[in-house]
Parts: C-alpha cells; structure tokens; sequence
C-alpha cells in the first residue's frame, strides 16, 4: 500500500478504502413513464433566506424564471453509468426506484436500506413531490444518525434536474434544522449547498443539461462521475490525518474479516466451552473471547496498514498547505518576522529536539529549569489557537476507556471517581479479581488525584472530561499517605459493584454508609496497571538508616 503525499488526496484515499455500499433512489431507474400522473416538472423559484448566503441571487429575474417554469421530462437516470462508476472502485451500489405510493418513514421498506449504505442518493423530486418525500427521508436518516447510531458516517447526496438548487438546500434546511437545531447549518465553501453535521454530510448536485444562474460547476456532476464525487465528498466528511488513518484501519479489518474469522473456526468450539466449564462457577469465560478478538484486530492492522502510516512528504503538506498559523504564535516566539510554516515543517519532520537546535526560537522542551512551562509553551506551536483542548482531547483519547453503548459503569481498576462533598477526585487501584464474582459487601481502595493545570506548574498524569465538557488535569499520587477505602455493596445479578443514576441522570456509586461517588472516567488497562505498579514500587520503599554523609552524595 503506497501512501499518498498530500493531505487531501489521503483523505479521499482512506475514503475510498473505506466506503463498501451505496443506494441511488429515483423514480424513473427501470422504465420512463408516460402517464398524464407525470405532468412536466415545475422548476422552484429561488427562495431568499439570510442562512445560505447564494440562495436567492440578485440577478436572477423571477419573472423570466416563471416563463420557463415548463421542463423537458426529466430523463430517466443511465443505470449502467451509475452502477459501473461505483464498481469501478470497489463499491456496490444498489438502484432503488420505490413505488409511487411508498413511504420513506423510519417504519417504510426503504429506510432501512439507506440507514444501512454509506452513501445514498436521492433524486429531490420522487413522482412530482416537489421534494417531499426526499426531505422526509434525509430529515430521518439524520435524527437516526445523531440520536440512535452516533457512530455511523453517512453521506446524503441530493441528486436533483432541478434549475434552483439553491431553492432545494433552502428545504432541506428548514425541515432538518429543527430536529437537530443549530448543529445543523449550510456550508459557506460550498456556496451553501452542502451541510455537515458531527456524523453526516448532505450535499446538493445537480444533473446535467440545465441552465443554472449563479452555480459553480462543481456542483453540477454527469452520472458516470457519482462515484468520483461521492468518494470526494465523504472525504470531506471525514478529512484531516488521524481521520483518514482510521479509515484505512477499519477499511483493512473489513478487508480480513474472513482471516479473524478463521481463527475462531467451529472446530474450537469443544475447546472453548472445556474452558468455559473448568472457570465455571467462580467465573464466566465467556469474556475471554473480547481480549482474543482484540489481539486478532490488532495483528490485523499491524501487518496490514504500512509503515510509517504518516509518512514525511505528508507531514509536509500538511504545514504547507492545511495548517493555519493561530495569531498567538508570534508572542510565542517573542519575536515578529518569523516562518511559521518552516518551523511547523521542521519540527513535524525532525522532531522537536532536532528542529530547536537549529532555531533557538522554538522553546527546548529538554531544558531542566522551568521543564514543564516550556513543554506547555513548545506545545502549542501547532494548535490552532492558545486555548484549544486539543492536548487535552487527545491525551484523553490515549489514556481513557471510550464506552460505546449505554451499558453500565462498574468500579474496579481504573475507574476515576469524584466525591463532590470533598471536592475530592479519587483512582480505584483495587485488583480486578477483587471487584468481580462478589457475593457481599467488599472494601475498595482509591487514591487521591489532584487538580494540576498549567498556574502550579504540576506535570499532569492524567485529562478528564466532567459532563459539562470542561477538562481538568489530574496529577495521581502513589502515596500510602493518600490513600482511602470505603465499602460497597455489589449487585445481586451481575455481582460487580454498578453505578446507578441520579435525578439529572449522572452516574454514581454509593457506599454502604450512603455517601455517593460520582462515575467520571475509566482509564484503559494499561494505563491503570501503570498507577497501580507506581503505588506498588512506593509501597516496596526500604527504610535503614545510613551516613548522611554518603546518603547526600548519592544523592538520596
């Protein structure tokens, strides 16, 4: 797998890579009715609201626009054309033309086909619905995606013959803003015809063969180019480094499903179960398949995706040409005139240590006076702006347990817990095999954690985010000194301590004295076994007495 060298042609790589289904829905795939139900198709005369900047162009006569409000039929779409130029790159596509009374609710036979592909497109006016049941479908598959399925990307492409398309994302906007709100908003880059949500990207084209006032031509797209645009457009949707490296790493997992598959063949299943029954009653092995899998994923993308994932060249595009120097960099550097984008180059490509010797202008991060303000100062130099959470969000990302599911919080190792009486934030190093298979009440043992933060100068050890989104450093303590325990009692069923929820529907964990611990975070395994092995190595201290003399000259 080669690598490419700039930053968009990644992402529309990685986009490509990853995209495996889409569906076209149109009312004239397999045939061209001719009925008088098919009356020629009215063209929408702009219609001007503030939100998107060139939906209503002045120029435009709207009087000249009524006298041509009559349409040639709208022909019927060249199927082979549109599914070819998806096979072409590995992607199926399915052509749906729904019947003429069909629906598009969350509850109809073609909702679920959309909510399942990774790219649909809906041509706008279905049986002379004037865009109806397309704005109903579109209005569904993003309340779907943003209440039910927050993980899924989905791209929505609006197929449309009609002359205002402008008029078209205008509907769009006023049906979809109000499910969702004000996350919900035209696009100004792509003169309004597009809109991007957390998980989802909408965006307007229009068939060939119209006159269109005040219409980029990249918004008009050819049938056989679908393809070519919808990669184009998801790639937007997911753009940026990180973004296309994940991509490429669900992409190879997909690719080797069947190899992970057969390292679980059916002829393991008496195994299997043999072990099942030997852990069985003190444990259910059952979870011991989630560790297995993990590992064969993790082999998978290893071998699979190259090395290095980001490569020079596109650590170079990068400061070139998508990085934005934040204004706060030449008080950074104290010093005006400098090449910010050369100093981004080098340090992406030689590192920090390297790029500092050849430009004192960059703070040494290795220096020993004052180490920690000027890692927080070098820090910076990329960011966006000074006060991003970038840092914070990514150091998250790396230490903490992301839950997926609406499933329960338990206590055990690692989980990060607050109690507001105290103001007090505390780490649970109890022993895994100390928090599961509890049939009465069980101390645990925590560690204070306190609040660090760039005004006492303190190296945090760990970023939480409390549910107001804010995000506080924690330095932990592997202190005995720091220690506290409190009993808990466990749940019958799954007999594991479980969080219930407050009246706001906050997480919380209550002793057997009633006092509550709020649920704030989980640190990932690794991370956790490090706290406990830090406390443990404090703990292990030998006290003797010696010379002072020799103890200060080692040192000690």
């Amino acid at each position: 797998m080669t690598i490419p060298e700039t930053v968009h042609d990644y992402s529309r790589f990685a986009a490509q890579s990853f995209i495996q289904t889409a569906v076209f829905v149109d009312d004239r795939i397999y045939f061209r009715s001719t009925s008088a139900e098919d009356e020629p198709k009215k063209v929408i005369g702009p219609k001007i609201r503030k939100k998107i900047s060139r939906s209503a162009p002045a120029a435009v006569d709207q009087s000249a626009v009524a006298s041509s409000t009559t349409l040639e039929e709208d022909p019927a779409p060249d199927s082979y054309d549109i599914v070819n130029s998806f096979a072409k790159k590995q992607i199926v596509c399915s052509l749906y033309q729904p019947k003429k009374e069909a629906k598009v609710s969350p509850a109809s036979d073609i909702f679920p086909l959309c909510r399942a592909a990774d790219v649909v497109i809906v041509d706008w006016d279905l049986f002379g619905d004037k865009g109806e049941r397309a704005r109903e479908l579109i209005d569904g598959l993003i309340a779907q995606a943003v209440r039910d399925v927050p993980e899924q990307l989905r791209l929505i492409l609006v197929y449309t013959q009609e002359a205002n398309l402008f008029g078209v994302a205008n509907e769009i906007y006023e049906k979809v803003h109000p499910t969702i709100g004000d996350s919900f908003q035209p696009l100004p880059e792509e003169d309004g015809l597009a809109f991007h949500t957390e998980n989802s990207r909408i965006a307007v084209l229009g068939k060939p063969g119209r006159e269109r006032a005040d219409t980029d031509a990249r918004h008009i797209v050819d049938e056989a180019d679908l393809a070519d645009i919808a990669i184009r457009e998801f790639a937007k949707l997911a753009s940026g480094i990180l973004h296309a490296a994940t991509l490429l790493g669900l992409s190879e997992i997909r690719k080797n499903s069947r190899k992970i598959l057969s390292r679980f063949s059916s002829d393991l299943d008496p195994a299997f179960l043999t072990h099942l029954a030997m852990c069985l009653p003190e444990e259910d092995a059952s979870s011991h398949v989630i560790p297995l899998l993990v590992s064969e994923i993790e082999a998978v993308l290893e071998d699979a995706l190259p090395a290095p994932l980001v490569p020079e060249k596109l650590l170079k595009d990068w400061c070139k040409n998508v990085w934005q120097p934040g204004a706060h960099l030449d008080q950074l550097f104290g010093q005006n005139g400098l090449d910010h984008r050369k100093i981004a180059e080098d340090i992406c490509a030689k590192g920090f240590k390297q790029a500092q010797k050849e430009n004192n202008a960059i703070p040494n991060m290795n220096a020993e006076k004052d180490r920690t303000k000027k890692v927080r100062r070098a820090s910076k130099i990329l960011l966006p702006k000074e006060d991003s959470d970038s840092h914070h969000r990514f150091s998250h990302l790396m230490a903490s347990r992301t839950f997926y599911g609406d499933g329960s919080r338990v206590l055990k190792l690692g989980s990060i817990v607050h109690d507001r009486d105290q103001d007090q934030f505390l780490l649970c190093i109890q022993p895994i095999c100390d928090s599961v298979r509890l049939k009465e009440p069980r101390v645990f043992v925590f560690v204070q954690m306190s609040k660090g933060g760039p005004d006492n100068g303190n190296s945090a050890s760990h970023v939480i985010f409390k549910s107001d989104n804010s995000a506080i450093e924690l330095v932990y303590h592997p202190k005995s000194y720091l220690c506290f325990a409190t009993k808990f009692t466990p749940e019958k069923a799954s007999q594991e301590v479980v969080a219930g929820k407050d009246e706001n529907d906050e997480l919380y964990f209550t002793d057997s004295e009633g006092k509550r611990y709020y649920w704030i975070d989980q640190l990932r395994t690794s991370h956790a076994q490090r706290a406990v092995e830090r406390f443990a190595s404090d703990l292990s201290r030998v006290g003797l007495t010696e010379s002072e003399w020799l103890r200060r000259l080692e040192g000690k």
